[in-house]
């Protein structure tokens, strides 16, 4: 998992990251994007999920993908990836609404990620 927009972040924002394949001659990428505190993702909310296709074999790690997070002042979150070789662009639009933590659940996460943090 990595950490793309912290918590916290004003909106609106727009963050890019680059991945790679981590398996030799790998042609697809599954994007898995969540909401959360944890750094497990079993413990956070899984927002949605899409594949980019026509991502040219190669060993692991010669692909280079960019992806873009972008959150608008409405609060909508756009993921798009793009691999650079192919140009091969999918992407995923979820709105606040559509399964995303309320600042309630947000809270007792941090809570309970702070309590895990202090246990012995």
């Amino acid at each position: 998992m990595s950490v793309v927009i912290p918590r916290n972040t004003a909106i609106p924002v727009k963050k890019t990251k680059n991945f790679t394949t981590l398996f030799d001659n790998q042609v697809s990428v599954n994007f898995l994007v969540y909401e959360g505190e944890s750094a497990n993702t079993k413990d956070n909310n899984l927002l949605g999920k899409f594949v980019l296709t026509g991502v040219p074999p190669a060993p692991k790690g010669v692909a280079s993908i960019k992806v873009t997070f972008d959150i608008d002042t409405n609060g909508v979150l756009n993921v798009s990836a793009k691999e650079m070789t192919t140009g091969s662009i999918n992407n995923i639009s979820i709105s606040y609404k559509s399964g995303r933590l309320s600042k309630e659940e947000i809270e007792r996460m941090v809570k309970r990620g702070k309590r895990k943090r202090t246990a012995p």
